[in-house]
């Protein structure tokens, strides 16, 4: 023990004497600890938000809701799984009778909640309203205000910040509900996930009771908050619900037992995690263990001098591995410390981008002190190398000034080759399987390309006697020290190897069909569309208008309207189909209108994608044309209508109808005249403007005119031009080229940093000889270029498999049943061919301009002139 804490002491003044080797490798350990703290701090600390509850108790003691006709009610802790038999219309319990329910001095505030459509300077909207004093103490905790103030009198209201937006801004108006009741903005405040979040927030009175709808005990549409004097017991519960209440406890709550035991999940979680953690400490060993091998070089004087006073080679490794231990300890406890607390710092900013309030803050401390001991590890680890390099140094050719002897060799790559096969294999196997499965693959793999590393510079040098000098200097330079070199070669190939597979699987998915329903096309090829169900008729008139601005005279531009309320409230309406339980991604629906459409003849003819004068005939006689003849019972279709608010329950509609089938797909389920609208009690809006491809073809820069103009007039309406798009890999590119001249180039300059130290006698010597200063400048940007080029070559190689394999998860292997816009049931083949793309620029950027940027910073930071040398005295 007296050993170690010499060694230590060695170590910690050698790290006060080299600074920057220090800071750098503190950084190297560090960082990848703080990241990894901070991640699971930030999204994993945070316990989970009930979901049995429906709405925040904040700092109240209870809350109640109920009815006169509710009781002998039953409910569990949260309020749920309630047994009553409510009347038709129940009657809610006034203020004085529900403080006579609850113990002598409790004080309540009441609250309600429910959807409503309101409008707003730039169209309709609807959002779940609460109605509550935001002011009152038993409020705190259940939000907190960003912008603004809050609502202090009726008429006035907070705005969700995931709603906030230029026509919810404070000091704007709304106007809620069939009645227009106004509610002025006057802040922004940030809600938390519990119950039903809410879009705004009015002060009580802003509306009235009966707007929200009758009691409800799982929707809270009516209830109040209670400060008690006392905590509110489960014996307090079951009496109020005798009574006809349902009680949320704070007490009872709080008593409660989870959910679930969560060991299950937590084993799980380490499954999955293992293989990752085990990829991120291979990366900092391989990146750290250059760094080391610097300091080892820089103190063979000190180990020399320890060797001849007697210290023997496990002294010389516990001395180089004191290194690790203290670098590893000391850069995960502050990796540790600065990623919870960055996380904790950064809880506004998350909250913000979120848009709702997050949990009580709670470091996950097991695992984060996880993570630090993988860091303590991968310190150790690191300085294992260069502490085997310690324990044999000749410390007759040290203290004499004369290079030791290389004792490095290739070694038998038998164990590498058969674990790059295995892995090789076994990432070939996991294709289509979990990410897990793919990771823990690609680290055998991994772990046998670290092992062939040595071997793989061998026979590259021997391939190296026909290259210039700089590159076969270098080449040479990495046979000798492969000691130093195979870890800088190993930590950049492992870089690549795992932005190469995420930027295949990236590629590979833009270049699928999309998995979003809105990604696939929703009218006709050429087509250019508006969409805005929720725009007023004002605002229509002027979309109208800047659009025929930018249309040639005479291109018809096709309405398509959907059925409302006499008051103007849309509805739904749901055209049956014949495919239960199948998948609709094909079915995105822009006009919201359920598929049934209210137009003319230029509609239908748009809809059927020809002309066909038996449907213009059948649409003028008041009857439904309806694209999928199946679901047409007896000359008639039945439609499920539903208020865009639901406030009861609306009669099915019945219409004539003639099933007559579109050419090719059909963009709407059926369609109707507007006289068929009106007769059976319904009004009509607009809810597309549409040029159709047969008028026209409207031109991308025409259409961008018409984007621009749209939006400036209103954010709720969606302009889009039907034309195929090649995916866009521009953020791909991006983000990973970024990581990839991070990682590469950074380790890179690490190894070349050490290369060039320890290759200075022999550029010392070159300047004796009369070598020009550029030769100087050409030997380390060889050196820098042969680790960068192997290492990204190897790399990418490697890399290819697991991305593969990562891309080919998501195939389906088995038909896939979908409903085309029409209604109509279609069977998609399997895709047995997946597709696999190659992200060539990316794979251009990592095998030639990096390796050639790291050549150029290389020569660019090198002394062109040497100091002369000094023979040491001994």
């Amino acid at each position: 023990m007296s050993g170690l804490r010499a060694s230590l002491r060695i170590s910690r003044r050698n790290a006060r004497r080299s600074k920057w080797r220090s800071a750098l490798i503190l950084a190297m350990i560090g960082l990848p600890v703080a990241l990894a703290s901070f991640v699971l701090s930030a999204l994993f600390g945070p316990g989970p938000v009930p979901d049995r509850q429906h709405y925040p108790l904040g700092q109240a003691d209870a809350l109640v809701t109920g009815a006169r006709e509710w009781t002998g009610v039953t409910q569990d802790a949260w309020g749920n799984r309630i047994a009553e038999q409510p009347g038709n219309d129940p009657t809610p319990f006034t203020p004085a009778e529900i403080a006579a329910a609850l113990a002598p001095g409790s004080r309540i505030v009441p609250f309600a909640q429910a959807d409503f459509r309101y409008l707003t300077p730039q169209g309709y909207d609807i959002g779940w309203i609460r109605q509550v004093d935001l002011n009152d103490p038993m409020s705190r905790g259940t939000f907190r205000l960003t912008e603004g103030r809050l609502p202090a009198a009726p008429g006035e209201a907070v705005v969700s910040a995931d709603r906030f937006g230029p026509d919810t801004a404070p000091d704007v108006t709304l106007l809620v509900g069939e009645e227009r009741r106004p509610l002025r903005v006057v802040g922004v405040a940030l809600f938390g996930l519990t119950g039903f979040p809410p879009t705004l927030v009015a002060f009580p009175g802003s509306l009235p009771d009966a707007a929200f709808g009758p009691v409800h005990p799982e929707l809270m549409s009516r209830g109040w908050l209670v400060d008690s004097p006392r905590p509110v017991t489960w014996a307090d519960v079951r009496r109020l619900n005798a009574r006809g209440l349902v009680v949320v406890s704070r007490t009872v709550v709080e008593a409660a037992p989870p959910d679930e035991a969560p060991s299950r999940v937590r084993v799980s979680s380490l499954t999955q995690s293992a293989p990752w953690a085990a990829i991120m400490l291979l990366e900092v060993v391989l990146l750290a263990g250059p760094a080391f091998a610097m300091g080892r070089l820089r103190r063979s004087r000190e180990f020399a001098l320890v060797a001849v006073q007697g210290g023997s080679p496990a002294h010389l490794r516990t001395i180089a591995l004191a290194d690790g231990l203290l670098f590893g300890v000391a850069a995960s406890v502050l990796g540790a410390a600065l990623g919870v607390g960055a996380a904790w710092l950064a809880r506004p900013l998350l909250e913000w981008r979120a848009g709702f309030l997050l949990a009580p803050f709670a470091a996950p401390w097991a695992a984060v002190t996880g993570t630090a001991v993988l860091g303590v590890v991968a310190g150790l680890l690191a300085a294992l190398a260069p502490a085997v390099a310690a324990s044999r140094t000749d410390p007759v050719a040290v203290l004499s000034g004369r290079r030791e002897r290389g004792r490095e060799r290739a070694g038998r790559p038998l164990l590498g080759i058969v674990l790059v096969v295995a892995g090789t294999a076994a990432t070939i196997a996991s294709a289509g399987h979990e990410l897990g499965w793919i990771a823990t693959s690609t680290l055998v793999t991994q772990l046998g390309l670290v092992a062939l590393t040595p071997a793989l510079i061998a026979a590259v040098a021997r391939l190296a006697a026909r290259l210039p000098l700089p590159l076969r200097f270098a080449a040479r330079d990495a046979v000798r020290n492969r000691g130093r070199t195979a870890p800088a070669v190993a930590a950049v190939m492992t870089a690549v190897v795992a932005l190469t597979a995420v930027g295949v699987t990236w590629q590979s998915r833009l270049a699928r069909n999309p998995a979003y329903a809105q990604s696939h096309p929703q009218a006709p090829a050429g087509a250019l569309w508006i969409a805005g169900p929720n725009l007023t008729p004002g605002l229509w008139d002027r979309v109208r208008s800047a659009v025929r601005e930018e249309l040639p005279a005479g291109v018809p531009l096709v309405e398509a309207r959907t059925l409302t309320s006499r008051s103007g409230v849309p509805v739904y309406a749901s055209v049956p189909d014949t495919a239960p339980d199948v998948s609709r991604v094909e079915w995105s629906d822009p006009s919201q209108s359920g598929g049934l459409l209210v137009g003319n003849d230029d509609l239908l003819r748009y809809v059927l994608r020809r002309d066909d004068p038996g449907a213009v005939a059948a649409l003028h006689e008041g009857k439904a044309i309806v694209l999928n003849p199946v679901v047409v019972r007896q000359g008639q279709v039945r439609i499920d209508v539903s208020p865009a608010v639901a406030r009861g329950e609306s009669a099915p509609l019945t219409l004539p109808a003639v099933g007559i089938r579109a050419t090719g797909e059909g963009w709407a389920r059926a369609v109707v005249a507007p006289e068929v609208a009106a007769k059976n009690g319904y009004g009509t809006a607009t809810a597309m403007l549409v040029v159709d491809p047969a008028d026209l073809r409207v031109p991308r820069a025409t259409a961008e005119r018409i984007t621009a103009k749209v939006e400036r007039i209103t954010g709720k309406a969606i302009v889009r031009l039907e034309a195929p798009e090649a995916p866009d890999d521009t953020f791909l590119l991006v983000v990973l080229g970024i990581a990839a001249a991070v990682l590469v180039l950074g380790m890179t300059f690490v190894a070349t940093m050490l290369a060039a130290a320890e290759a200075r006698p022999d550029l010392e010597t070159m300047s004796a000889v009369g070598a020009a200063p550029r030769v100087k400048r050409a030997v380390v940007a060889g050196q820098a270029l042969v680790i960068a080029l192997l290492g990204s070559v190897t790399g990418v190689l490697a890399g290819f498999a697991p991305g593969i394999a990562a891309a080919r998860q998501a195939v389906p292997h088995h038909a896939e049943v979908f409903l085309r816009p029409d209604g109509v049931q279609v069977t998609a083949p399997a895709d047995d061919t997946s597709m696999i793309a190659i992200p060539w620029a990316l794979v251009g950027l990592l095998v030639v301009a990096l390796p050639l940027l790291a050549a150029l910073g290389g020569a660019a930071f090198t002394r062109s002139r040497l100091p002369l040398p000094r023979r040491r005295t001994t």
